[in-house]
């Protein structure tokens, strides 16, 4: 599945495609609404659902995928899209739930390789690269790889998406009390986790928001 453009005129067409969906599941909304909607929505918040793609997976391909199925579930179901409080948070569930069968696909069938690792910059690669400093985002790194994937996932929500709790709280469907919660679990057990790697607790530690 190839990625759409971020032109209107490929909106357009994205949505053009499934028009049949949208008539069929019994839509309240005029075909021409629909899409100008789909389309504003789709111009607003793409490229962060393309930057959430990216972060999470190994190859373009898999990334395209990824968005593709999420905005196709965005213009099917583009009245839950449209009603919802959070409209990108609705959309990073999306790409979330797509994820995780995604990864179960692919851990099924083992076509995941690491040929296209290398194909999205490295963000360590942004940063001033000094010894020290590349040395202690690897380690950095190192420690988030022992993390369970939703300690992971918790991590990069607010590190890299920068959303607030209420935001996570939808994208994975739990309370915002449950996401306080686990999210300081997270940076305790990342803060370990480091603390190990450099054999034992250091002065500071790692930053904390």
């Amino acid at each position: 599945m190839s990625r759409p453009s971020t032109s209107s005129d490929s909106a357009a067409a994205y949505a053009s495609t499934s028009q049949l969906v949208v008539t069929t599941e019994g839509t309240s909304i005029s075909d021409e609404e629909a899409t100008r909607r789909f389309e504003e929505l789709y111009r607003a918040h793409y490229q962060r659902i393309v930057t959430y793609a990216r972060r999470r997976t190994r190859s373009a391909n898999d990334a395209d995928d990824v968005v593709g199925a999420t905005f196709l579930v965005a213009w099917r179901r583009l009245e839950d899209l449209v009603g919802a409080d959070e409209p990108l948070a609705w959309l990073y569930r999306v790409a979330y739930l797509t994820l995780l069968n995604h990864r179960r696909d692919t851990e099924k069938t083992g076509r995941l390789t690491d040929k296209a690792a290398g194909e999205y910059s490295n963000p360590v690669a942004t940063i001033e690269s000094t010894v020290e400093t590349r040395d202690r985002l690897a380690q950095v790194v190192g420690a988030a790889e022992s993390l369970s994937e939703m300690d992971r996932e918790l991590l990069r929500l607010v590190a890299w998406e920068e959303l607030t709790h209420s935001e996570i709280a939808e994208i994975l469907g739990i309370s915002r009390v449950l996401v306080r919660t686990r999210l300081s679990r997270a940076r305790r057990r990342l803060q370990t986790a480091y603390d190990k790697r450099l054999g034992g607790p250091r002065s500071g530690g790692l930053d904390r928001d």
